[in-house]
């Protein structure tokens, strides 16, 4: 059960526009953590702690700021400078009081940076990064800023990523540690939409896993999609690029994707490339399939593909087919973990559905191991390539444990 709750609280985005990008602090960078607190002018208009050691920042990294994520109310995200082969940690930016609803919800950004950073464009790609993160991924309706009043650099950064001034508030900032007047500044997802598509050479890549528009009465917009770069160690979730296509053809000739997947007979590379240029960037850009690639992390040779089929809301299907080459390593497990933590923490869903053509026993077996509690066997509901098959229906909620929750039923050994 312990393993469970740490996998839960690992996954979380990593964003990415040139040499900037976004990803979830470690105990690693808690020397980092306690400098951006250091700095005078996070001290004087953020309240930052002066007086922060790295042994305080580690206990926050895994206390608090892995709480944040667990509940989805405090996203905080190292902000990481790409030098020379290198990366150094330069700031750090948070999407503070999340609140998701139905038709949208709200949240504020928070930035801090370090000397280091300022000056070379790293907060405004991170600011970036972060809005289409809200108002892709999460599907945030509006972002607030709050900064106080005299803090020019704070609000002419905001103003520069979108942010329209809507109030000045007495006592709503901070300087030097009192309270002082605060300026409001706002930013709508209609509003950041438009300014994007208006603006191509300025727009950067939005992390989108919700509709860009239709579902909440806007127009739709071709807005690029940014996929989450998710890994355990073992392996990673990223998007599928050019050079996965030979491997994914091979993938897909298989006998065993053959007799149990949906994949099209004869499948050649230009099926690969529509897969990988059209049908996947499509997916991701209404929100409907989010598809990502399954690679070694140490070569980045593609082992497979999962899914998560987002047709209902609130819940999701998974979807998966590995190589031969995979099959046995224990990668399809780790990856399906992985897409789990994400589902249920990055984009708050209740449940995974899992289906499998009986007498897919392989798949049923992976599913029982990650924790899908069999719900039944439905008679004729699934489409053998024209030709009725029984399909079994298996479930995974949020609050369920991702380990068997019953002894298997199964055959000794897993036949496909």
């Amino acid at each position: 059960m312990s393993a469970s709750v740490v996998q839960r609280s690992t996954p979380a985005p990593a964003l990415a526009d040139g040499p900037t990008s976004l990803r979830r602090f470690t105990t690693a960078d808690a020397a980092d953590f306690a400098a951006i607190h250091h700095d005078p002018l996070n001290v004087k208009w953020a309240s930052a702690d002066a007086g922060m050691t790295a042994e305080r920042a580690a206990e926050l990294i895994e206390g608090s700021v892995a709480e944040g994520w667990d509940n989805g109310s405090l996203l905080r995200f190292a902000i990481v400078e790409r030098l020379d082969g290198g990366e150094r940690v330069i700031g750090t930016l948070s999407l503070q009081n999340v609140h998701r609803t139905p038709r949208g919800g709200a949240g504020s950004v928070g930035i801090k940076l370090l000397a280091a950073g300022r000056g070379r464009g790293n907060a405004g790609r991170a600011v970036g990064l972060a809005c289409g993160y809200a108002f892709g991924t999460l599907g945030l309706a509006v972002l607030h800023w709050s900064t106080t009043v005299g803090n020019a650099p704070s609000r002419a950064l905001a103003e520069r990523c979108g942010f329209t001034l809507a109030a000045e508030i007495p006592g709503f900032g901070h300087k030097d540690g009192d309270v002082a007047d605060g300026w409001l500044l706002v930013q709508s997802a209609a509003a950041w939409r438009g300014r994007m598509a208006g603006s191509a050479t300025d727009k950067p890549a939005i992390a989108s896993a919700a509709p860009a528009g239709g579902a909440r009465g806007e127009p739709e917009l071709d807005i690029a999609a940014v996929v989450p770069q998710l890994s355990d160690g073992n392996v990673v979730l990223r998007a599928l690029r050019e050079h996965d296509a030979d491997q994914l053809v091979i993938n897909c000739s298989s006998l065993e994707a053959i007799r149990w997947t949906t994949v099209p007979l004869g499948y050649t590379r230009e099926h690969a490339n529509h897969f990988i240029n059209t049908i996947t960037p499509d997916g991701w850009r209404t929100g409907d399939t989010l598809t990502f690639a399954v690679a070694d992390p140490a070569t980045d040779t593609l082992l497979g593909t999962v899914d998560l089929q987002c047709k209902h809301p609130g819940a999701a299907a998974v979807g998966i087919n590995f190589g031969e080459h995979a099959r046995g390593t224990g990668a399809a497990e780790k990856a399906v973990r992985l897409l789990a933590d994400y589902a249920f923490n990055q984009l708050n869903l209740s449940y995974l559905h899992w289906s499998a053509m009986v007498p897919n026993w392989g798949s049923r077996k992976l599913a029982w191991k990650l924790g899908f509690a069999f719900e039944g066997q439905v008679r004729g509901a699934f489409n053998d390539r024209g030709t009725p098959a029984d399909r079994w229906i298996l479930t995974l909620a949020a609050t369920d444990p991702r380990a068997p929750q019953a002894p298997w039923d199964g055959p000794g050994a897993p036949r496909r």
